[in-house]
């Protein structure tokens, strides 16, 4: 049972460097000739969250030391967690010459789109580093939180990734109705706010499954501790996540090449 998914598994961890490499030349090849390349991306999200977070801070009567703080930590991740869910839907697509032409683990794909974006996630913390400057956080035992919250978020990826590669590779509408959802995830999520800043309305944000991806790392980064209950739900849904990763592969490795 879950041969074919222990072998991938194996194969995947053997070719580690293999990973890295693929994506590292995708963010060479993205920006080629750039002068500061992936750092666009780092100015972009900088101006629009310094930019509403100080005018978000006024509209709404915020305290601009913990607002805009907690803001550019969330728009920074949301845009990391955006986009691994909707570029996992095109993984085996866009790698279809690959897939068909070489002998590969086909975890390596989706994969490599997570890398990517840990790669521009770590550019992107030099914002989040510019604003404790500005807005000192209380930084305490509740930020050695970040390690196991970046842990179990990284691993629910891996599985949500791979699900949506075999789902996007099999049914093409897939990844435009992932990029449509997400436009309205974004103001569902706690990205400009936080759950506790809703009151006994917070129970409805917690049924969002990015509140418990976000929360894992805004939370420490800003001197907090998620709650209790949202490790364990994260440690639940990575155990059978990886249960489910496993059963499709198990049943539909071998179809990859013929659905695309």
């Amino acid at each position: 049972m879950f041969r074919n998914a222990y072998h991938e598994l194996i194969e995947t961890y053997r070719k580690k460097n293999l990973v890295i490499n693929l994506a590292w030349d995708d963010i060479k090849v993205r920006y080629a000739r750039s002068v500061i390349g992936p750092f666009w991306l780092v100015m972009t999200t900088a101006i629009s969250a310094l930019g509403l977070g100080y005018v978000w801070s006024i509209l709404f009567n915020q305290n601009k030391s913990t607002f805009i703080p907690a803001l550019c930590i969330g728009l920074v991740i949301w845009q990391f967690l955006s986009s691994c869910i909707m570029e996992t839907p095109n993984c085996f697509i866009v790698n279809t010459a690959i897939i068909r032409n070489t002998i590969n683990p086909i975890l390596i794909y989706p994969l490599v789109a997570i890398i990517r974006n840990l790669i521009i996630l770590a550019h992107n913390f030099l914002i989040i580093f510019i604003v404790f400057c500005l807005y000192p956080p209380n930084f305490g035992y509740n930020t050695f939180l970040i390690i196991p919250g970046l842990i179990l978020v990284i691993g629910n990826l891996i599985w949500i990734s791979v699900i949506l590669g075999f789902l996007g590779a099999r049914y093409r509408d897939l990844s435009p109705a992932i990029t449509s959802m997400m436009t309205i995830l974004f103001f569902l999520s706690p990205v400009i706010y936080k759950p506790d800043q809703l009151g006994l309305k917070a129970m409805v944000i917690w049924l969002n499954p990015f509140t418990y991806l976000i929360s894992a790392i805004r939370d420490p980064l800003t001197g907090h501790a998620s709650p209790s209950f949202s490790y364990v739900v994260m440690t639940s849904t990575l155990i059978i996540g990886f249960m489910v990763m496993a059963i499709m592969i198990e049943k539909y490795r071998y179809r990859i090449p013929y659905w695309l």
